[in-house]
């Protein structure tokens, strides 16, 4: 009857550490894909909200902030591109060996890799379109917005408060995640040690009888 149902099998696929890394590489693939193509929907709706600004400074901030934007989402799929090539490369067993420590450790890289890269230039270009334009950045950011600290006003000295924030958001994110990754790969080095290390009997004392 079990060779009906699939979870039997899925869970010893789970249960392998190739299948698990070969797995994880090709969502994280597919996610970049999606990334790129979710991003057009906010690059043509800020670009429709920048060609509506009243002046060609005001454009020439918008053009620049979409510049930055374009760099910023290309930074963000190359890093998962990459951190899916070295998941696929994990040097990982097929049955005994611990894998999701590894794999977390590559993951938590990523994410702050990813977050840092996005936050810092999109908040270098949002701080130059506030001084182009002196409107708030939420205007062509839409949802994304959320991502980022509040601009106080938008001003001179608001887009340099925006980009100052938004730089030490993206080198505290990503040290906290190489700080955890490498909590992580320790916590995996021991559990290997501990797992593969043959553990050693006591020596037991050699009695001998006199007379």
């Amino acid at each position: 009857m079990e060779n009906y149902f699939f979870m039997r099998p899925l869970l010893r696929l789970l249960a392998q550490g190739p299948f698990v890394c070969k797995a994880t590489s090709m969502m994280l693939r597919v996610f970049a894909a999606l990334i790129i193509l979710g991003s057009l929907a906010s690059f043509f709706n800020a670009g429709k909200a920048i060609f509506e600004l009243p002046t060609t400074s005001a454009i020439m901030g918008g053009i620049l902030f979409q510049l930055f934007f374009i760099v910023a989402i290309y930074a963000v799929t190359h890093v998962l591109l990459i951190r899916a090539q070295d998941i696929e490369d994990l040097q990982v067993m097929s049955v005994g060996d611990i894998y999701m420590l590894p794999l977390g450790a590559v993951l938590l890289r990523m994410l702050g890799e990813a977050y840092s890269s996005f936050i810092g230039l999109i908040a270098i270009g949002g701080g130059i379109y506030v001084w182009f334009t002196s409107k708030n950045i939420g205007t062509i950011l839409g949802p994304l917005t959320a991502f980022f600290p509040a601009m106080l006003e938008a001003s001179f000295i608001g887009g340099i408060q925006f980009m100052l924030t938004g730089i030490l958001i993206a080198i505290g994110a990503l040290i906290a995640s190489y700080m955890l990754a490498e909590i992580t790969s320790l916590i995996a080095r021991s559990a290997r040690l501990s797992v593969h290390t043959p553990r050693q009997l006591p020596r037991q004392g050699i009695k001998t009888r006199v007379g």
